[in-house]
Formats: C-alpha cells, sequence, structure tokens
C-alpha cells in the first residue's frame, strides 16, 4: 500500500514585533506628522509675510506663483496681461520680426495661437502633423507658382521653326 504524501510545511510565524519597537516606531511616525504640520504652518505664513500670489499665463493657462511686484511689472511690460517666461520669450520674438507690431497685438496674436494649439495639437498630435504638412505643401506649391509666373519666359515666334537647318561642309563635301 503506497503511503500519503507528508503535509506541506506549516507557513512562517506571522511577523512578530515587540512593544518596545511598536512603541518607537509609533513615536516616530508622531515625530514625522508634527513636523509636516510644523512645515505646513511655516509655508503657510511665508506666503501671507511675502505675499506670494498664483498667476496664470493669459496665452497658455500656465500659473505660477509670484508676488504682487512681480506680477505688477510683468503686466505692466505686456499690456495688462500676465504673460508666463515661455510666452514673454515668443512674444518678444515676434516684436523682434516685426518692430511695427505693438506689444498689445503681439500679446494678442500670440495668445490666439496658444488657444489654437491647445483645441488642436494637445488634443490630437498626429493630425496637428499632417494638418502642418498640408499646409508647408501649399505655401511649397503657391511659391513654386509664383515664381513660374514671374520669370520671364521665352516664347516661340510664327517665324521659328523647331528643326536646325544648317548644313556643315565636311571635307568630304568639298
Amino acid at each position: 500500500m503506497a503511503m500519503p504524501p507528508p503535509p506541506p510545511p506549516p507557513p512562517p510565524p506571522p511577523f512578530e514585533i515587540s512593544t518596545q519597537d511598536f512603541q518607537a516606531l509609533r513615536r516616530a511616525v508622531s515625530d514625522v506628522s508634527m513636523e509636516m504640520e510644523k512645515f505646513s504652518k511655516d509655508l503657510k505664513h511665508i506666503n501671507k509675510v511675502t505675499g506670494v500670489e498664483r498667476a496664470e499665463c493669459e496665452c497658455c493657462g500656465l500659473c505660477e506663483d509670484c508676488t504682487p511686484a512681480y506680477i505688477g511689472h510683468i503686466k505692466d511690460t505686456y499690456s495688462g496681461k500676465w504673460v508666463c517666461g515661455l510666452c514673454s520669450e515668443a512674444v518678444k520674438e515676434h516684436l523682434n520680426k516685426a518692430p511695427w507690431i505693438a506689444m498689445e497685438k503681439a500679446v494678442e496674436s500670440h495668445t490666439v495661437f496658444c488657444k489654437k494649439f491647445n483645441k488642436t495639437t494637445r488634443l490630437n498630435p498626429k493630425l496637428s502633423l499632417a494638418r502642418s504638412l498640408r499646409d508647408a505643401m501649399k505655401i511649397s506649391f503657391q511659391h513654386r507658382n509664383s515664381k513660374s509666373m514671374s520669370a520671364s519666359k521665352i516664347a516661340r515666334s510664327s517665324s521659328c521653326v523647331p528643326r536646325i537647318g544648317i548644313q556643315i561642309n565636311s571635307p568630304k563635301n568639298q
């Protein structure tokens, strides 16, 4: 008669922690939570003292924490609108390319660009790439057509014959 297989070994005993270790762990957690609470209170106090405010870019919607003085300076510079650092660089670049444009128009132009970007490119980047390629091809085609139209072409007159009628005198014929 065959013997049944031996029973599996008993599971290891559950993790046991001594009362002393448990109390030490509890004290550590308590100390950490107290420090976090102090830090949180200090952070609120710092915000009240320095007057840090959250400002949202009127072009792209990015939020930054800034002092009221800095927010006022940026609004004075950019026609009463708060503009983040990246958008401000884009507006400056736009003004460098077209210096006759007023600051207000440059900011407005960039705002329109950002809103269009957020509606299309962020939602579907592949579709945006396809549109960009299509637009580039249109511009290339229009550029090529305008060059061919503006370039002066030499047209044939009715007296031109498409064949050459020149006889070459070779030494044999002489």
